[in-house]
Order: structure tokens, then sequence, then C-alpha cells
């Protein structure tokens, strides 16, 4: 089942534990954010990603609500939750402070996986819903 390698990388996410992380990533890799319209390829793109959005929310929670398989493709409803502890990266390269507030939104991923680790995705997300629980969309 690929969802058990989705359910893993949430699981890593939620500890921290960026050797598991990095272990889930296929060397050619290729994720997008729709969020951020950012793309990361291969597995050093996409751990400076991860290692950002852990730096942002350090004690950052992500729960699969549900899968759905077919073939190779999971697909996830999933939840985000985490307090922003750190700078938030733009997409410019520019940096908001960090607001001390609780973020919790939903999201999709649309995953590929090929043996036992995440080859291709998408993630979606409206990143409004972030920055309004931050206080930062007004």
């Amino acid at each position: 089942m690929n969802s058990k390698v989705i359910d893993s990388f949430f699981e890593a996410m939620s500890s921290g534990d960026l050797d598991t992380i990095e272990s889930l990533f296929d060397e050619r890799a290729e994720f997008v954010d729709m969020g951020t319209g950012q793309t990361m390829s291969g597995i050093e793109e996409n751990m400076k990603d991860v290692r950002s959005w852990k730096s942002t929310f350090s004690d950052m929670k992500v729960t699969a609500l549900r899968h759905v398989e077919s073939e190779n493709v999971v697909v996830t409803e999933m939840q985000f939750e985490g307090t922003n502890t750190g700078e938030m990266e733009m997409p410019d390269g520019s940096k908001l402070p960090a607001t001390g507030k609780s973020v919790k939104m939903q999201g999709c991923q649309v995953i590929e996986v090929e043996n036992g680790k995440m080859v291709k995705g998408t993630q979606y997300y409206n990143p409004m819903v972030m920055m309004e629980q931050l206080g930062l969309g007004q």
C-alpha cells in the first residue's frame, strides 16, 4: 500500500525526523506547491522546502484524514497544524517575522510512489487561510 509511504512522511514531518523524510524522496522527486507556485526538483530542493516548513512551524503536525489510491498514485486529504515560531520565507525570497500564532488548515496532496519512494507530487491548499490565521491577510 503506497499510502503507508505517505503516512510515514507525515509522521516524520510531525516528529521532525529529517533522515526518514529524506529517505522517502526518490532522486527524481519533483513536487509542486500550488499554494506558492514553487516547483522543487530532486532530493536537495525538496529537503530545503521541508526544512523551511519545519523552521517556520517547529511544532507542525500533519495528519492524513483519508487516502484514495489508484495504482501508484495516492491522493490524500490532510490537515496541517502548527505555531509560527520562525520566519516565513516568501516565494520572492523576502521573509516575514514569526507571529507566534497558530494555524490549522486542510489541503490535498497527489503523490506518485515508486519502489517505496515519492517520485512526483502536487500539494493543494489555500495560503490565504494560513495568512489570515497568522494575522497577515488583512
